[in-house]
């Protein structure tokens, strides 16, 4: 019964309950929060232009395997990665970095509605274009 129960949760719930028993689990979380919104920016991008992973490492002028890497939200991309997708793509990607006391000034409201990611003492909001 009460894998039942567990299997009807649903995703941030699980992911919620998993940050409270694990520190270690909610700081690599919260660390990687660009690198998420940044995957899932590349993953819509090449969703709405119906391109493949080898087209879009064309496009970006990197390989395949970096784009799976990019994709993964594993990692978080290098400030030079960003700007080189955003020439390549003509898209738009915003990192907003603030005290997590203070609600981000500098992103859209577009940006703002998705929430800020609270870190323990900063707050991040990433968002884009696409």
């Amino acid at each position: 019964m009460i894998a039942m129960a567990a299997s009807r949760k649903n995703f941030d719930a699980l992911l919620a309950e998993e940050q409270l028993a694990d520190p270690s689990f909610r700081a690599e979380w919260q660390r990687l929060a660009p690198a998420r919104e940044f995957a899932a920016t590349l993953l819509r991008y090449r969703a709405e232009h119906k391109l493949s992973q080898r087209t879009l490492a064309k496009k970006l002028g990197v390989s395949q395997p970096r784009v799976v890497k990019l994709e993964s939200g594993e990692h978080n991309p290098e400030v030079d990665t960003i700007i080189n997708a955003v020439r390549r793509l003509g898209i738009e990607f915003v990192l907003d970095v603030a005290p997590v006391d203070r609600k981000p000034a500098l992103v859209t409201a577009r940006a703002q509605r998705r929430g800020a990611i609270a870190h323990d003492d900063v707050s991040v909001v990433a968002a884009s274009s696409v």
